[in-house]
């Protein structure tokens, strides 16, 4: 693979908005020092779980600054620069580029449902402009396109092809992907609770999650005990991480259950943006719950 030491866990981070719906970059910034206080590897910003969608092109380099200036060396950051058009893309990597953003990912467009080939095209374009090692990131659930392994075979070998985030779920996939292109490439998972002992076996370098923010210092306690091959304690935090994520990703509107897990634990999840509306005094009861039955919360804390 192109560099060894990009690997670990690298939670996809929310972007906490205020209840006017302005963007909290001071939030933002505690939210960091959160994650790396637990022992994260890098930090994916603007991402899916970031509402990317929902951002303006001026807050999103205030939020790729902001990563930036907070993570201040001590781990990567990893910019989505998703978009439909290529020249979109084009000006977002330019954005995290000036920021001084580690890396850049970028899925299939979205919407368009285009073809193989012409998603191969897509990313060759971007990959011979941007200046940043670059994600290649398979998530079909929001594209509609599920990028092929003899498609991405044949992308790792760009000099700016540096990792593939496999967010299918599809474990034989993941794994095909690993064998033919995990020589090359950074090979991460997007679901730790459902795939990350099994890829990490497979050779996964680790994973990229949304539920690391909440889940804290036990997601890179769990990588560190799959990669050490100390399979009684993954196992045992895997499955704290499956009940976890079982009790709270079906609650509201991604990510509206995660910003208000949150918040519950004293860390900045903030307001969502429309469409997406926060969870209502039912559904934060319900999470409340989740929290104190996988002990990330006092039990007391449920009844408030």
């Amino acid at each position: 693979m192109k560099n060894p030491a990009f690997k670990g866990v690298i939670p996809a981070l929310t972007m906490p908005f205020r209840e006017d719906r302005s963007i909290d970059l001071d939030g933002f910034r505690r939210l960091v020092e959160h994650v790396i206080g637990d022992g994260v590897n890098g930090l994916l910003v603007n991402g899916c779980t970031g509402e990317s969608w929902a951002v303006t092109d001026e807050e999103r380099g205030a939020i790729f600054r902001a990563a930036v200036q907070q993570a201040a060396g001590r781990v990567p950051v990893v910019a989505g620069v998703g978009a439909i058009l290529p020249d979109h893309v084009k000006a977002r990597i330019r954005q995290a580029a000036d920021a001084g953003c580690d890396y850049a990912m970028i899925q299939a467009p979205y919407y368009v449902m285009p073809n193989l080939d012409e998603v191969g095209d897509f990313f060759r374009e971007l990959l011979d402009y941007t200046p940043l090692p670059t994600v290649i990131y398979n998530i079909p659930r929001r594209t509609g396109v599920n990028l092929s392994v003899e498609l991405v075979h044949r992308l790792a070998d760009h000099p700016r092809a540096a990792a593939l985030k496999e967010s299918s779920k599809d474990f034989l996939l993941l794994s095909e992907m690993i064998r033919r292109t995990g020589d090359r490439l950074s090979v991460f998972a997007g679901y730790a609770s459902l795939l990350g002992l099994g890829a990490i076996t497979q050779g996964a370098v680790g994973y990229m999650d949304s539920s690391t923010p909440v889940f804290g210092a036990k997601s890179p306690a769990f990588y560190r005990a799959a990669a050490a091959g100390d399979l009684d304690t993954a196992r045992r935090l895997q499955g704290e991480m499956v009940e976890l994520n079982n009790g709270f990703f079906g609650i509201g509107t991604f990510p509206a259950g995660v910003k208000a897990a949150l918040d519950m634990l004293g860390r900045p999840g903030g307001w969502t943006r429309p469409p997406v509306k926060p969870l209502n005094a039912e559904q934060r009861a319900k999470i409340r719950t989740v929290l104190a039955q996988a002990g990330l919360l006092p039990a007391a804390a449920a009844a408030e």
